[in-house]
């Protein structure tokens, strides 16, 4: 057997194992287009044209073109408030989990501030979030902090373990803004996190779960002003 021979022999099965898996996908397709026909036979009723996810969606995610696209959904199968229009969906930012092929509701787009429950003897405080904070839009509700007050030649600690009740949204971010950090913090430090932050002093830190005390060195690093003067 030449090697010619071999070679066109090769590329000959290589283009009917392509065309055969092109037939088998173009069967598949058929018949899960098929299925869902006799399904919407079977259940009856009207179809409406649903938002649908093409991918999972995370909070913190803002819906692209290509995250989304509309399917028809059978009526009586549709859930509540499920959105109609891509228009309604595309650039918003996600605040409820969304699963992949599901169609997208207004609950994915609740204002997390709406459900906001402050724990008994603490007082809900909400920040802005600057490059300053130390704090990014990466925390989660429910995450333990600590306060800091930094000034050129100084630092204290305001408080430790606070909890965020509401991490940071950009749809409500000003300019210079990554949007608003709710804090849930003891009354008498409420007025000093007000000040630092309107100062722009305040400091968030995230200790680990099995870090020691934080303490109030009263020194502000050496490097602090060249630091400051970077961000």
């Amino acid at each position: 057997m030449s090697l010619r021979f071999r070679i066109v022999f090769a590329t000959a099965c290589a283009v009917l194992v392509v065309a055969l898996f092109s037939l088998f996908a173009s069967h598949v397709r058929a018949e899960a287009e098929q299925v869902r026909g006799d399904a919407i036979a079977r259940y009856g009723g009207e179809v409406v044209s649903l938002a649908v996810t093409q991918r999972a969606l995370e909070p913190g995610d803002v819906v692209a073109a290509s995250d989304v696209k509309m399917r028809d959904w059978l009526c009586d199968l549709a859930p509540a408030n499920a959105i109609t229009n891509l228009d309604d969906v595309v650039g918003r930012e996600v605040t409820v989990p969304v699963a992949a092929n599901a169609p997208v509701t207004e609950l994915a787009f609740r204002d997390a501030s709406d459900a906001v429950d402050v724990p008994s003897g603490r007082v809900a405080v909400s920040v802005p979030v600057t490059d300053k904070l130390g704090i990014t839009r990466g925390v989660r509700a429910g995450a333990t902090v600590a306060a800091y007050e930094v000034r050129e030649t100084s630092s204290s600690l305001i408080a430790e373990g606070l909890t965020v009740l509401v991490p940071p949204q950009s749809k409500s971010a000003s300019v210079g803004s990554q949007g608003q950090l709710t804090l849930a913090v003891a009354p008498e430090v409420v007025t000093r996190v007000l000040a630092a932050s309107a100062s722009g002093d305040l400091r968030i830190v995230m200790p680990a779960a099995d870090a020691a005390q934080l303490s109030d060195s009263g020194k502000a690093p050496a490097d602090l002003t060249a630091e400051k003067g970077r961000m």
